[in-house]
């Protein structure tokens, strides 16, 4: 049996491509809708329709989500989200994009170290913006203040519709380590006035203690000088003359009563 009588065109006029693609969507795929459905479907297709921008703490309980809310989620919490990724390339329509970064670019520094924006790799004059981020997720409007950090060409389409905040968190700290270094000085000439005083008053307080002692021990010299010793108070002592003097005969027994006891 020849092609023509198998199919309704000769075949041997087309191309081998041609030829397969016209027996795969009219033998193979019979309609658009079976050709979807036979579609097979990859990890990051699933990923893309059941993505979040944010994820909740109550929305993260697994035993209530499918599996593919279960991929998404698994991938979300893979990302790094201190600063995001943007796409300017509609910056005049007032529409950007905005994703958390990967470990890849985290561990490169792209969105802190280098540009924030898509394909821009220029490292210096970076400032950080705060971006109140409006977007619409499964059909309801949603809102979150993100960070991205970008360079002097990109900061201007950034803020070409409107002005956005401009993230100061170094300067804050700058600022909260001045005022701590300040304090601490502050704090330092304290305990040195302190110190000095409690010094001084003590060199008072010895100053005070060695005048006492030097003058107890003139006082105690000078009554030492005052008071005669033994001996003296013998030879100062003057005789009662209105006693009767012994006799020497008396003298003499009392010396001999003394020799016989």
């Amino acid at each position: 049996m020849s092609d023509s009588k198998l199919f309704p065109i000769n075949l041997n006029n087309l191309s081998s491509k041609e030829r397969h693609n016209y027996i795969l969507n009219h033998y193979v795929l019979n309609s658009p809708a079976e050709a979807q459905s036979r579609r097979h479907k990859r990890d990051i297709d699933v990923i893309r329709e059941n993505h979040r921008f944010l994820w909740e703490e109550d929305e993260e309980d697994t035993d209530t989500l499918s599996w593919e809310q279960r991929l998404a989620l698994k991938y979300y919490k893979k990302l790094f989200k201190e600063y995001c990724i943007a796409d300017l390339s509609r910056y005049k329509e007032n529409k950007i994009a905005l994703r958390w970064r990967t470990e890849q670019e985290v561990v490169t520094g792209i969105g802190q170290f280098q540009c924030g924006s898509r394909h821009c790799g220029e490292r210096s004059g970076l400032r950080s913006w705060e971006v109140n981020f409006k977007y619409i997720e499964k059909g309801a409007p949603l809102n979150a203040l993100v960070k991205v950090r970008l360079c002097p060409t990109h900061t201007i389409q950034l803020n070409y519709r409107t002005k956005k905040r401009e993230y100061k968190k170094q300067r804050r700290r700058e600022k909260a380590e001045r005022r701590a270094e300040r304090k601490r000085k502050r704090r330092k000439l304290n305990t040195e006035d302190e110190s000095s005083s409690s010094t001084e008053g003590e060199e008072e307080d010895t100053a005070e203690q060695t005048v006492l002692e030097g003058e107890a021990e003139s006082e105690q010299k000078q009554v030492e000088q005052e008071e005669p010793t033994a001996d003296e108070k013998i030879w100062l002592k003057q005789p009662d003359l209105t006693q009767e003097q012994p006799s020497r005969e008396q003298e003499f027994e009392r010396y001999l009563e003394d020799l016989l006891l």
